[in-house]
């Protein structure tokens, strides 16, 4: 779930992206999975996919290393691109400003 404005745009990083549609303090909690509507699989189940599907979850999604699931969201956080020298950082379960971002920004 989302707890900012954002829109889905043309990235230069990565196909299409997600961009902060409004200025974002450091700190801020932008985002929040839900597992009612999330689809958690686990190593098993995540073999016994097709090679596309695997790669489409690869793509979109992550290996959570803490629930040793794998992790495909229901919304846009897909479009969030994956740098471990972004914008936003996991804190305490969600994810959060590592500095403020300004609108406009990718995410």
């Amino acid at each position: 779930m989302f707890y900012i404005k954002y829109k889905i745009k043309k990235s230069n990083i990565h196909g299409l992206g997600l961009f902060a549609d409004e200025n974002i303090s450091q700190g801020t909690k932008i985002y929040e999975e839900n597992p009612l509507l999330d689809l958690l699989l686990s190593k098993s189940e995540f073999s016994q996919l097709s090679e596309n599907e695997k790669a489409t979850i690869r793509h979109y999604g992550y290996f959570d290393k803490s629930k040793q699931k794998w992790h495909l969201a229901f919304d846009d956080i897909r479009f969030c691109n994956h740098n471990l020298n972004g914008n936003i950082t996991l804190k305490k379960g969600a994810l959060a400003a590592k500095r403020d971002v300004k609108k406009g920004e990718e995410l």
